[in-house]
C-alpha cells in the first residue's frame, strides 16, 4: 500500500510539474519524439512473438450492494494494470525527465473487459484518463469503475448466509501468447475501504487462469451477511408466533374464539413468508431453510384449524349420540395424565369408613359419564403437548443448522 501512495504521489507531482531541471517545452518535444511513428495498433514489445506481460490488482472502496434477487454485485474500485512498453523508452539523463502522462487512447493498452457484468459489455477507462509512464517504459493505468457484475446467491442459511462473488477480467482481442495476464502479489487490496451495512467481507483471493486462447483474472470476495436486523424483525416474531399458535388449545371451544384465532395466525405465517420470499432471489437451486420453516408453520396452522373445525362440531354434537371408542380412550388417558381421582377406574367403587359408619360414595369415572366436552378437552391437551413437543424440535434442529454453518 505504501509503496503505492508513492508511486501514486510522484506521479501526480510529474504531472503538475515535470521534473527537476526539465521545462514544459522539453517535456513536450519528448511526448512528440516518442509518439511520432508511434502505432497503438502493434503490441509494445521488439519481438512480436513473445507476449506482453500485464500485471493486475484490485483496489477496492466499497461493497455498494448485493442484490439477492437480481443475483447483482456491485462494488467501486479500480484496478492497477501495468506492463513494459519498448516504444516508450528514453534517456532521463539528458533531459531530467523521468515520467511522463500520457492519454490512454494515444497509446497501445491491453483491451482488459468485465466478463462476468450484469449490464453492458464495455472495456475498462475512458477518454479522459492518463497512464504514467517512465524512462523504462514501464507504463502504469488505474482505470476507475462501478463493477456490476453477476453473482449466484445461495439462500439455503439465510441470514446466516455466506456468499462468495468474483470479478472477472478478460483480455478480449489477444490470445495468452500475445497478452498474459499475471496478478500482482497483493491480489486484491483496500483503499479508503467503506464497510458496509450489510456484509462483512471475510476473505479475498486473486486467481489467473490460462488457457491457449485465453487468460482472465479473478477476483474472489467472500462476503457474510449481518443478521442482526432479520433476527429483529422476521426471526423473532416468527418464533413467538410459533408458540402463540399454541395458545388456541388453551381456549375453550365454547368461547367462540377458537376457529378466527387460528386464521390469524395462520395468516400472520402467511405474511412473514411474502416478506422473506420479496428479500430472495426466484430460482429453484436452492430454499432458504427459513422460509422452509414458514411453509412447515403454515402447514402446523392448517392442521390446528381442521381440529379446531372438528373440536367445534363435536362440541355441539347431542350427548345421545353415539361415541367412538378412540374418543373414550382418549378421555381415560387425559384423565389420567392429569392425574384426577379414579382415572383409572372402570365400572370400580372406592368407599372410606367415617364417623358414624356412614359410607360415602367416592367419584366414580365410567364409560357411561363421558360427554363430547370431555372429548374436545382431551384433544385440547394432547394436541397443546403434541404441537409444543413438535415446535421445539423442529425449531432447534432448524435453526442451529442455520446458525452452525
Amino acid at each position: 500500500m505504501n509503496r503505492f501512495l508513492l508511486l501514486l504521489y510522484f506521479s501526480f507531482a510529474f504531472l503538475l510539474s515535470g521534473v527537476d531541471g526539465s521545462t514544459p517545452a522539453q517535456v513536450n518535444n519528448l511526448i512528440s519524439t516518442l509518439l511520432q511513428g508511434y502505432d497503438k495498433r502493434t503490441r509494445p514489445v521488439t519481438d512480436q512473438d513473445k507476449a506482453v506481460k500485464v500485471d493486475i490488482s484490485f483496489y477496492l472502496s466499497i461493497v455498494n450492494d448485493i442484490d439477492e434477487v437480481a443475483e447483482k454485485f456491485v462494488t467501486t474500485g479500480w484496478l492497477h494494470l501495468s506492463w513494459t512498453d519498448q516504444n516508450l523508452v528514453w534517456d532521463s539523463t539528458t533531459n531530467n525527465i523521468y515520467s511522463i502522462h500520457l492519454n490512454q487512447n494515444d497509446i497501445w493498452k491491453p483491451d482488459i473487459v468485465l466478463k462476468n457484468g450484469f449490464t453492458k459489455f464495455k472495456e475498462m477507462g475512458g477518454s479522459f484518463y492518463y497512464v504514467s509512464v517512465d524512462s523504462s517504459g514501464y507504463v502504469s493505468w488505474y482505470p476507475y469503475e462501478v463493477f456490476e457484475t453477476r453473482c449466484s446467491i445461495d439462500i439455503t442459511h439465510f441470514p446466516y448466509d455466506k456468499q462468495t462473488c468474483k470479478i472477472v477480467f478478460i483480455v478480449w482481442s489477444y490470445s495468452v501468447n500475445q497478452v498474459e495476464i499475471e496478478k500482482s502479489p497483493n491480489g486484491v487490496e483496500y483503499y479508503e475501504f467503506e464497510e458496509n451495512s450489510v456484509w462483512t467481507i471475510l476473505d479475498t483471493e486473486s486467481i489467473v487462469n490460462k488457457d491457449k486462447y485465453e487468460s482472465e483474472i479473478i477476483f474472489k470476495i467472500e462476503l457474510q451477511r449481518k443478521p442482526k436486523y432479520f433476527v429483529m424483525n422476521i426471526i423473532l416474531p416468527v418464533l413467538c408466533l410459533s408458540l402463540l399458535s399454541l395458545l388456541v388449545f388453551l381456549i375453550p371451544v365454547d368461547a367462540g374464539e377458537k376457529m378466527g384465532y387460528s386464521i390469524t395466525v395462520f395468516l400472520s405465517f402467511a405474511v412473514f413468508l411474502s416478506i422473506i420470499s420479496a428479500e430472495l432471489p426466484v430460482n429453484s437451486e436452492s430454499t432458504s431453510t427459513l422460509s422452509f420453516y414458514l411453509v412447515l408453520q403454515m402447514g402446523v396452522g392448517t392442521l390446528v384449524l381442521v381440529i379446531s373445525a372438528i373440536q367445534l362440531r363435536l362440541h355441539h354434537r347431542k350427548t345421545t349420540a353415539d361415541m367412538s371408542q378412540i374418543f373414550r380412550k382418549m378421555v381415560k388417558l387425559d384423565r389420567c395424565l392429569r392425574c384426577k381421582s379414579g382415572c383409572c377406574l372402570s365400572k370400580k367403587v372406592q368407599v372410606r369408613a367415617i364417623e358414624k359408619n356412614e359410607i360415602e360414595e367416592q367419584e366414580i369415572h365410567t364409560d357411561d359419564d363421558i360427554e363430547w366436552t370431555d372429548v374436545t378437552s382431551a384433544i385440547d391437551f394432547f394436541g397443546f403437548w403434541l404441537f409444543f413437543i413438535f415446535n421445539i424440535v423442529v425449531t432447534s434442529y432448524l435453526f442451529i443448522s442455520i446458525i452452525s454453518s
